[in-house]
Parts: C-alpha cells; structure tokens; sequence
C-alpha cells in the first residue's frame, strides 16, 4: 500500500501538468513531526488498559513529498503525501495469565490545497505564504495480542480504511540560489476516521470515531523550476 500511494501520487501529479500546461513551481522533499492531542476517542480505546478519563497524546516524525503548481500570480496548488507511524501498546494481568496488546499504525495523509504567497516582504530571496486544503488519510491499524502463562494464542488482524480532513498552513521559505531553498512550515490538520471494536465475541461490535488532529511543524528542501531571471547586460 505504501509505495503504490507514494508511485501514483507522482504519476498524477505529472500527468496533471502535462495535461493542463500548468506551471509546476517547485517540488520538495522534507520531514515534520506530527503532535497530535485529543480529549476524544483514541487508539487505546481497543486496548485493555484504556481509561476514559486519561489525555492522549502522540507524536512522530513524517517524511513527506510535495509539489507546488501556480494557478495565478501567487496564488498556487500545494500538493503533498506524507507517510507517520506510530505504536500503542497495553498490558494487562489476570492471575496467572499475562495478555500483551500492541497497535502498529501507518496513516497516509494526502493533502491538497490552495496557496498564497506574500513574496519580497523583506528580500528577494525570502517568501512568506499562507494556505488551506484537504486531507484524504489512508489508515492501516495491525493489532496483536498475545496471551502468556496459560493456554494462549498469538492473534495478529490488520484493519485499513480511509477518510477525509482539512488543514491550515504558513510558513516562510528561502531560497540560497535561484532553484534550491528551505522551507519551514507549520501546519494544524484536522480529521478522523471510524473503527469498529469488538471486546469480547459475546458483545456486539461498537463503532468509534478516533480523531487524528494535532499540529504539525517541520522543514522541507525546494527545488524551484523557474528563479530568479538573471540580469541583463547593461550596454555603455
């Protein structure tokens, strides 16, 4: 599921300029960690030792791809995927019996969205922007337990979906030679997607909401296709 996001993320993204002569802005390569923070619903929720009353917070690095189409004048596509993953793990002891549960989860984001930059506020080689979009999150949760000092099994299940989001973004990005710059971003993204949980074969399955908001912030290297035009000889 991973590369084939990551290949097919691309093959659109050029099939689309080429189609519609759109001028591609830059592209870019970077990594942000992703902070996310809820009173909700979370991941634990499905693990034996969750409390309802307890903060959630998760956080991780991501490493993410984007690219940048201008529209018109400053206005421009922001396009990106990124690729976080984190683990959830839970113990509980009954007896003699010992029951290990762990969640090993990836989330895709795919974000795209409009993009205005404010250029030359303080020097040429400095922009400021400011921006919003859609999230589409592809989700994968494996869940594991296993069941120690008894007569245990090992149980492994993987669950995939996805669903929507929207984020807000800015940043200030400067660029050392007329194509390569840095970017550094902040991002606040918002969403969720549902779950169904089931305690025990006896009970009837429950369906969660488990959000995925929190803020995120990191640097990003930019390739930019057209710099700055250089200067033209002045004649005396």
């Amino acid at each position: 599921m991973n590369k084939n996001i990551f290949i097919i993320f691309w093959l659109a993204l050029f099939s689309f300029t080429a189609q519609a002569q759109i001028k591609l802005n830059n592209i870019s390569a970077g990594a942000s960690y992703w902070h996310r923070t809820y009173e909700e619903h979370n991941e634990r929720f499905f693990l034996i030792s969750y409390e309802a009353d307890e903060d959630f917070t998760k956080g991780g690095v991501m490493p993410h791809l984007g690219a940048e189409l201008n529209l018109y004048q400053n206005l421009a596509l922001d396009v990106r995927v990124g690729y976080w993953t984190g683990d959830f793990k839970a113990q509980g002891v009954f007896g003699d019996l010992r029951l290990d549960e762990k969640i090993e989860q990836t989330i895709i984001p795919v974000s795209a969205g409009l993009l205005y930059r404010f250029p030359d506020l303080i020097r040429e080689d400095v922009n400021f922007f400011l921006g919003a979009g859609m999230n589409r999150y592809f989700v994968q949760n494996k869940v594991s337990r296993t069941i120690t000092g008894g007569a245990g099994t090992n149980e492994e299940d993987t669950f995939s979906g996805n669903s929507y989001g929207v984020n807000v973004k800015a940043g200030v990005e400067y660029y050392f030679t007329d194509a390569l710059g840095l970017a550094l971003e902040a991002r606040y993204n918002e969403g969720y997607y549902n779950q169904t949980f089931q305690a025990v074969t006896t009970q009837a399955p429950v369906r969660e909401q488990v959000s995925v908001r929190g803020i995120e912030a990191g640097l990003s290297l930019r390739y930019r296709f057209s710099g700055n035009p250089p200067e033209e000889p002045v004649n005396e």
